[in-house]
């Protein structure tokens, strides 16, 4: 099988009343590593039969550099939970794969040869060397332009990523990519919901990105310069105060309506702290709004003009108290916090170790590959 078609590789779905546990979603992120398997219920539904997320040392690109580290992790991560067999789908690293939209003529027929010639002109070197995948983002018969999502990686690396994971004694089913099985899980949420705009901010703690998913299809992806160390850096120079004090202080205090505050922390209590703190970052959520607005007029234009009807908070972000209120008061738009959602399709086995919910901001990619299979990829 070629790598383009690995890529690409679907799965029968399964029965949706089906027994059989589904492929184990793993996700590598900057400092943690994401795991999860589901098992098909009735009425749409999933049971969450193993879940793990379990942080490592150094960076990722260390960790993907030493197979013995990472196959040590693997068996760490793994070891007493309730995960069956060792069939993985896993996202490709988000520093080795680009993303960027494509169109081409609607009269174009042959779309594979097409997406081809369009990224052997944007890419360094022969386009063979690399592996590549798309969705359609547009293509209703009546437009005159069709648009494409591709994602393109280096074979080498591919190929160097897959040698670890059959390393670590996991059996690779396919490659994914982030916004991908967010999309997959976006739908399982809102299956009613045809015409939903949903925005999901995934921050980490060097990048963000921007993912638009409208109805089931992916609609947008694209990395912002937004991000929990850049939140970090900001107010360790303003306040003069080491990086982990400042991470200390976030998380504990949050970000809360500014009520005129100057940039001293001596004798504050915890709402002028928190309004500090907002007072110094509010320039920077500011900056991910107008990124936000621009993403939301090429939206506008693809779905004409059905607005956001909800946003997720993914990652870092999610986890800083007052971060929904305050998106939700910039955007105005409902910024989920409680997302009964999930709570209603996913059925969780393992509440008695890690409840979901204190899970959910960085297990959202790792939840999504895990549903590879079990619903229609469309």
């Amino acid at each position: 099988m070629s790598f383009f078609n690995r890529l690409r590789r679907q799965q029968k779905p399964l029965d949706s009343v089906s027994s059989k546990p589904g492929l184990i979603g793993l996700d590598i992120r900057s400092h943690s590593l994401h795991l999860c398997q589901l098992r098909p219920e009735a009425n749409n539904r999933f049971t969450i039969i193993a879940k793990s997320s379990t942080g490592f040392d150094g960076s990722r690109e260390q960790l993907l550099n030493s197979p013995k580290a990472f196959k040590s992790l693997i068996t760490r991560a793994t070891r007493g939970k309730n995960f069956k067999g060792n069939k993985v789908t896993a996202i490709i690293p988000p520093d080795d794969v680009r993303i960027i939209l494509l169109s081409y003529k609607a009269s174009v027929t042959d779309v594979d040869a097409e997406v081809m010639r369009m990224l052997s002109q944007r890419v360094k070197g022969n386009i063979d060397d690399y592996v590549v995948d798309y969705l359609p983002v547009r293509k209703n018969s009546t437009d005159e332009e069709h648009i494409v999502m591709a994602s393109f990686a280096l074979r080498s690396k591919v190929e160097q990523f897959l040698a670890m994971l059959t390393d670590a004694g996991l059996q690779v089913h396919s490659l994914d990519i982030g916004p991908s099985a967010l999309r997959r899980l976006i739908s399982v949420l809102y299956i009613d919901d045809k015409t939903s705009n949903v925005l999901l901010i995934n921050t980490a703690d060097d990048s963000s990105f921007l993912t638009i998913i409208s109805g089931r299809r992916l609609l947008f992806d694209q990395p912002v310069s937004f991000s929990c160390n850049q939140l970090l850096k900001e107010v360790s120079s303003s306040l003069d105060l080491p990086v982990d004090k400042v991470s200390e202080l976030i998380f504990k205090h949050g970000l809360n309506s500014i009520s005129g505050t100057d940039h001293k922390l001596g004798s504050l209590n915890q709402s002028d702290v928190s309004n500090t703190l907002l007072e110094i970052l509010k320039p920077a959520f500011l900056s991910l709004v107008e990124e936000i607005n621009r993403v939301l007029i090429f939206t506008a234009s693809e779905t004409r003009g059905i607005p956001l009807s909800r946003v997720y908070l993914l990652g870092c972000l999610a986890r800083i108290p007052g971060s929904h209120e305050l998106m939700m008061s910039l955007l105005d738009v409902p910024v989920e916090k409680y997302p009964t959602e999930f709570y209603d399709i996913f059925l969780d086995d393992n509440e008695k170790t890690v409840s979901w919910s204190n899970q959910l901001p960085e297990m959202a990619i790792a939840t999504g590959l895990a549903l590879r299979g079990l619903q229609p990829d469309v």
